[in-house]
């Protein structure tokens, strides 16, 4: 198993200038998405180009819907305008309430990240379940970002029975998000920060993910590497000459937050990540939890077969291969149709036999299906992702319906995109029995979704296109389009998906082909024009700099001196996802 560190790249012998149209450090485009109030560049040349059709089928709705422009909402967000969460103020969960979110988070959510010590913790959830405002700070920090974990990880149908009726995912997972805050700043975690603090920042950045505000939770996943190697994460503590103990829970901790990173990058569309390429930080042992002693002292090593650790450690080893940011950017170029030369493209079809072979290798020596749920979802990331990979670096003309269903680089875009998407329907629809589809949502990008509708648009018939509204019809979908109306990024995409399906209606009656309006675009329009929705059409407040947020989310360029905040300022809800999230809001973060 490679679990060599990321120091060698492995770029010797190829040059730079050996592709045609392949972007290399000074010939990015960039392209600007323009808000109410920032400016956000994109550098990833592949959001570049969806931006770009994202952004005209935004002027084919405001033609169509003119009146959608009257209302643009140019005031600041004023923070006076909130109260700051006070200790009497924070989330009152009665001890049984607790006790379940714990066990919900045990079973679906801790074997997918495995970030703390289970051993460890239990103590600390029996005390923060008789008092939590006695336990420490930090340790608080903690505790609600694991509670705030399981409500994420809910199923729609257990959230009044655990909750209370009254209760929604959304505004608890924001109390949760404003106490964790609170309690760092009172904690003054940047100066005071330990594993601990390391750990509730990883769970809030993954709670920020699941609250499709991936830009939020990529900034935090940068401000998390810089603590991080503050603490000298990016060194293996063997090298440190720290507890075994230590050792592994840095690098469990060390290898999420390099995963996270890396992806919300791509899904944000910049190209470069915060990771250091060079560190020595070794992946974890295949170890569970009650094989890690704080006090031992003895050489930890692999056990043999399936253990707690089998989805993070697949997980990990798919984050190393995409740390080569030379894989990352031809698979990019090769997607959009640029020419690659042949010897980067059989480095990449290398590199993928080899993560191919990696993984095949844990598998047979760490994975049983029949052990856990984990297990057997981990089983299922080889053969989805080696065949996406496969697909993405082989050039478009080599590719199945080539001159019939593609024939050009915008329609091999939209296969692929195409492809993404069913991926991750068929991946939800597993996920979902073994309890892990909030693991799905939490990596599903709406932008994908939107420039999906988009090609859609564009192509109202045809094998492709039939297969696209396929995935609308998916229970992936409606959970992420349906479940939330008063969410802005699933409302505009529902827009997106609505006008799209108007101009499929057209070109069929056109055919003389009669179809039924399938009960998902019915349940869409109701959706849109219920009061509940986030905006409704036409009558919409800021629609398009919302989308513009949603779309092509980037580095927050002025916004960051609104406020003089010292800490975590960026995550205030104006930086990505879907804009409906003040996260943190009213804290004082001028504390002196």
């Amino acid at each position: 198993m490679a679990t060599a560190s990321a120091s060698n790249t492995g770029r010797e012998g190829i040059g730079d200038d050996i592709t045609k149209g392949f972007p290399n450090d000074h010939t990015f485009n960039v392209s600007e998405v323009v808000g109410n109030r920032n400016t956000r560049p994109i550098d990833g040349e592949l959001w570049v180009t969806l931006n770009d059709e994202i952004h005209k089928m935004k002027k084919i709705i405001e033609e169509d819907h003119p009146e959608a422009l009257l209302y643009e909402d140019d005031t600041p967000h004023n923070p006076s305008e909130y109260s700051s969460p006070s200790c009497s103020e924070n989330p009152q969960l009665d001890p049984v309430t607790v006790f379940k979110l714990w066990q919900i988070f045990i079973d679906r959510v801790n074997p997918l990240i495995k970030i703390i010590h289970v051993p460890s913790v239990q103590a600390l959830v029996v005390s923060a379940a008789t008092d939590i405002s006695q336990i420490p700070l930090d340790q608080q920090a903690l505790m609600y970002s694991i509670l705030g974990l399981a409500v994420l990880a809910l199923r729609s149908d257990e959230l009044a029975g655990i909750l209370g009726e009254e209760k929604t995912r959304e505004g608890v997972l924001q109390d949760m998000s404003k106490t964790v805050s609170a309690v760092l700043v009172r904690f003054d975690a940047l100066k005071r920060h330990n594993i601990v603090i390391l750990q509730a920042l990883v769970h809030t950045s993954i709670i920020l993910m699941g609250q499709c505000n991936k830009h939020a939770s990529w900034v935090l996943l940068g401000s998390l590497v810089r603590i991080a190697m503050s603490m000298g994460y990016h060194r293996d503590g063997t090298q440190l000459h720290l507890s075994p103990f230590e050792t592994e829970m840095r690098r469990r901790i060390w290898w999420q937050i390099v995963f996270y990173d890396i992806k919300l990058g791509i899904d944000c569309g910049l190209a470069y990540s915060c990771i250091p390429k060079h560190f020595d930080t070794k992946q974890p042992l295949n170890l569970n939890d009650a094989d890690l002693f704080p006090d031992a002292t003895g050489e930890l090593t692999h056990r043999d077969g399936p253990t707690e650790m089998a989805f993070v450690m697949i997980i990990h080893r798919v984050a190393q291969y995409l740390l080569d940011e030379e894989t990352r950017q031809a698979v990019e170029a090769n997607t959009l149709g640029q020419e690659i030369h042949p010897t980067i493209a059989e480095r990449n079809r290398i590199l993928i036999d080899r993560l191919d072979a990696d993984l095949r290798d844990m598998e047979d020596r760490f994975i049983n299906a029949k052990a856990s749920n984990a297990h057997a979802a981990a089983l299922g990331i080889r053969p989805h992702l080696i065949k996406r990979l496969h697909d993405m670096i082989r050039p478009m003309h080599e590719s199945p319906g080539w001159g019939v269903d593609v024939s050009s680089p915008r329609d091999n875009l939209f296969k692929l995109i195409l492809s993404s998407c069913e991926n991750a329907s068929d991946s939800y629809e597993q996920m979902d029995q073994w309890g892990f589809s909030w693991y799905i949502r939490l990596h599903f990008n709406l932008d994908l979704l939107a420039s999906l509708s988009t090609f859609l648009y564009h192509c109202p018939m045809g094998s492709l296109t039939d297969r696209g509204w396929t995935i609308f019809t998916s229970l992936y979908i409606r959970h992420t389009l349906l479940q939330d109306p008063r969410s802005k990024a699933a409302v505009t995409a529902a827009q997106f998906a609505l006008k799209a399906y108007a101009q499929r209606e057209g070109a069929l009656a056109e055919a003389g082909q009669s179809v039924e309006t399938p009960d998902f675009i019915t349940e869409l329009r109701q959706i849109i024009n219920s009061p509940l929705a986030t905006p409704p059409i036409p009558a919409i407040s800021n629609q398009w700099a919302t989308l513009e947020v949603m779309t092509a989310p980037s580095v927050q360029m002025d916004a960051t001196h609104d406020m003089n905040m010292h800490m975590f300022m960026p995550f205030t809800g104006e930086g990505g996802g879907d804009g409906s999230y003040d996260f943190w809001p009213g804290v004082p973060w001028s504390t002196n």
